[in-house]
């Protein structure tokens, strides 16, 4: 009968579709998997989703229901919930992780895309899949080289992440104890991750003098916190410590409040599932519990009996399924002794360990962890990413980890969570969909190691140690990441005969002032010099290394000095400072790039906005006024985009950068000529990210804003700060402007249809301003 009303749909006779679908029960699902689909082949998008919102309400895992529904939410660009359902499909085929790839590396994270890319193609013989992971994988894929280090047996967390970064990266695993061994990985590496802060950490960071100069990454777990490992760890070798969650953090600085960790950076990033891995299903209040743990002290083993003896008061049928090895043979010969002596052989059963969990877990109602201290819990992830009612007692930090209905106190507690009727699966699979997958995980740690890769380690340390100032800890290491040049660079520059063109003093506290400048020599060469420090109170000069390691450091200090002794005309704290536009010619010119906001996760977060506007309000053609050397271009997905900048040399950088491209143009940005071409950058929507401040001189400003408005035919989007308040020592490449007075006066057409707030607002001033023209009888919202 499907089959027929398939065929049917194919035909396009609906109309007898629809009277056969009325013949099917009112209880099958697939009724309204039918009734779905042609609403979906009439464009009915809303109905379409009623009707497999019903068909999901009687089997929520039903796989025809789920791709539908799955694919739908993605046409109406709802992609993560999307996302969401077609996670939930028990047996993919290759079309489905082609879907899911295709979601991923849209929205959150393209190395984790290479896992679903990698799956479609290993699932199908389509030579054009297995071309597009290769391509887009050759697209992702970097040279830079990862050794990750763990001693054996504490590898299991590790696996998912090594499988998924060697997709992406030059990736080597050792598991081992050989000191030889893991001296060879370290001297390999680019970047080195040592799991757990642990053993091998004081080892490698203590051991192995190599070290000193690679990137280096520590992930702390949780035992490791309660021992004196971490006193013995060599943190000036460590650019980055992990911790697994924040009541981790919290721990480890009580403990070790004493520690100098000021060259490293702290970061917390939570465990992931791979839910690929987890099938969910409906379950039910039932009599069948389970614990799936390693048997030690810390998950409190001698609850489970108090837990499973109450029950068994209540009704006989409960039973409590213990699968776990012993770590301890105490509880062993514990167990053996106390089950029978309170007569619960048939209630407490002990199942060693289990391999095939999936199985063990397919008739157990709930999950028990009694444990008095978890850094996470994966046997609660798991078992809730199955759809199962997790029942956890209330170690510190499982209220900031988990839903707290799902906590008890007591054991009483405990047995009322177990009796009440509230169960709801679909609310468990959620929470760990939202909070704790696997792809999440991947995407933070990938954010957190390109952070890492752009951090220049030893200028990091040596001013860290130098000027010890809070402020400084975090600021520097933001302008140290667009670090130009290297010092073999500096080495071939010549500078017999350089002048300097520009630069400026910039004072960043009473004591210190960041100097920066462009040197140009006799032969035309220009050269930008940035990130150099100065102490006005002990006088002392540091170096970034590209500068402190080259042969010409001498010559550079000698510049700095002559900046420093001399009298020259300061605008502010810039000297010689040539206007808006050649400010940004010279800085572009002499290898200087866009700034911080265009680079890292600033510049991923300003192009998941945009992008999701852009196919929220299914715009078509975008002009920007300021699209720099086009880094934050490249994150864009639009279907015909212009981009205007005043920098001859960065509109050459973005038509070489994009010249295959052909949905993409770039122009170089005369103010006064806009108007007169404005059928050739009249667009749906005009952009402005992080220009406005930087227009220093008012009549700029006014012709800027005049052309931003003028040129949109629906939306305008400025991503800016918001005020007129200019603080003393702000830049003098920069003035701050409350834009919107301007806006009101001057384009009273347009009003403010949506505000964002910076996903990172220590980064940046900066928020989102989305405008609309006002349309009587319109809405647009």
């Amino acid at each position: 009968m499907y089959e027929e009303i398939f065929e049917l749909i194919n035909k396009g006779e609906i109309t007898k579709a629809q009277e056969q679908i009325e013949k099917i029960s009112d209880d099958d699902p697939k009724k309204y998997n039918l009734k779905g689909l042609i609403h979906f082949n009439k464009k009915e998008l809303e109905k379409a989703k009623e009707e497999f919102e019903k068909g999901l309400t009687i089997n929520p895992v039903d796989p025809d229901l789920l791709f539908n529904y799955g694919y739908l939410l993605k046409e109406m660009n709802q992609e993560m919930e999307a996302w969401r359902y077609l996670m939930r499909i028990h047996d993919k085929d290759w079309a489905t992780y082609d879907l899911l790839g295709d979601i991923e590396f849209k929205n959150r994270s393209k190395l984790a895309s290479l896992r679903f890319y990698l799956k479609a193609a290993e699932l199908t013989d389509n030579p054009q899949m297995k071309k597009k992971f290769l391509e887009i994988r050759n697209k992702i894929k970097k040279d830079t080289k990862i050794a990750f280090l763990c001693l054996p047996g504490l590898d299991n967390f590790l696996k998912d992440i090594v499988e998924t970064f060697s997709l992406g990266y030059d990736v080597k695993l050792v598991v081992s104890t050989d000191g030889n061994e893991i001296t060879e990985a370290i001297k390999w590496a680019d970047i080195v991750w040592l799991e757990w802060a642990n053993d091998l950490a004081i080892f490698a960071t203590n051991k192995v003098p190599e070290i000193a100069n690679k990137k280096v990454i520590c992930r702390l777990h949780s035992y490791e916190v309660f021992t004196q490992f971490p006193e013995k760890i060599n943190w000036e070798n460590i650019d980055q410590l992990i911790f697994v969650s924040e009541p981790i953090k919290k721990i480890f600085h009580q403990l070790h409040s004493f520690l100098d960790l000021q060259s490293c950076k702290e970061e917390i990033v939570y465990n992931g599932v791979d839910l690929d891995k987890f099938k969910y299903t409906i379950h039910k209040p039932g009599y069948n519990l389970a614990v799936l743990a390693h048997i030690n002290y810390k998950k409190n083993p001698a609850a489970w009996i108090q837990i499973i003896n109450k029950l068994k008061e209540i009704d006989n049928k409960y039973k409590l399924h213990i699968a776990g090895d012993f770590q301890d043979t105490r509880y062993r010969v514990y167990f053996d002794y106390i089950k029978k002596e309170m007569k619960m052989e048939d209630n407490f059963l002990l199942h060693g360990w289990i391999k095939e969990v999936e199985k063990f877990l397919e008739d157990k109602n709930y999950i028990i962890s009694t444990s008095i201290h978890e850094s996470f819990g994966y046997n609660i992830a798991e078992a809730m990413a199955r759809g199962i009612k997790p029942i956890i007692h209330n170690f510190d930090g499982a209220k900031t980890l988990w839903p707290n209905e799902l906590i008890y106190n007591t054991i009483d507690e405990a047995v009322e969570k177990i009796t009440e009727e509230s169960y709801y699966s679909e609310s468990y699979r959620r929470f760990i969909e939202d909070n704790y997958t696997l792809e999440e995980q991947i995407n933070a740690l990938e954010t957190a190691l390109n952070t890492l890769e752009k951090v220049n380690k030893k200028i990091n340390k040596k001013v860290a140690e130098d000027l010890k100032d809070s402020f400084l800890d975090y600021m520097i290491p933001k302008f140290i990441e667009f670090t130009p040049y290297t010092d073999k660079y500096i080495d071939s520059f010549d500078f017999e005969g350089s002048k300097i063109r520009i630069g400026k003093v910039e004072k960043i506290t009473d004591k210190i002032s960041l100097i920066e400048f462009i040197v140009k020599n006799k032969k035309g060469q220009q050269l930008a010099l940035q990130n150099i420090w100065y102490n006005h109170s002990t006088k002392q000069i540091t170096f970034p290394d590209y500068i402190s390691l080259s042969k010409n450091k001498k010559i550079v200090q000698n510049i700095v000095h002559q900046i420093l002794d001399s009298r020259l005309n300061y605008n502010g704290n810039m000297f010689r400072f040539p206007g808006s536009k050649k400010y940004w010619e010279e800085r572009y010119k002499t290898g200087g790039n866009s700034g911080q906001g265009s680079y890292g996760k600033l510049a991923e977060f300003k192009a998941e906005v945009i992008n999701s506007f852009v196919k929220e309000k299914r715009i078509n053609s975008i002009v920007e006024f300021g699209c720099g050397d086009g880094n934050q271009v490249s994150l864009f997905d639009f279907p015909k985009y212009i981009g205007l900048d005043v920098s001859e040399t960065a509109v050459n950088l973005c038509r070489e950068r994009f010249i295959k491209d052909k949905t993409k143009s770039f122009f170089l940005y005369k103010p006064e000529e806009v108007e007169s071409n404005k059928s050739l950058f009249k667009a749906e929507l005009s952009l402005s990210l992080d220009v406005i401040y930087h227009l220093v001189e008012d009549l700029q400003f006014d012709l800027y804003m005049k052309n931003l408005f003028q040129s949109a035919e629906k939306f305008v989007i400025i991503y800016s700060s918001n005020t007129g308040k200019n603080p003393e020592g702000t830049s003098p490449h920069i003035k701050y402007r409350r834009f919107t007075d301007w806006i009101e006066k001057n384009a009273p057409e347009w009003e403010l249809f949506r505000k964002i707030k910076n996903k990172y607002p220590k980064e940046s001033f900066s928020d989102f301003f989305i405008f609309s023209r006002r349309q009587e009888g319109l809405d647009i919202h």
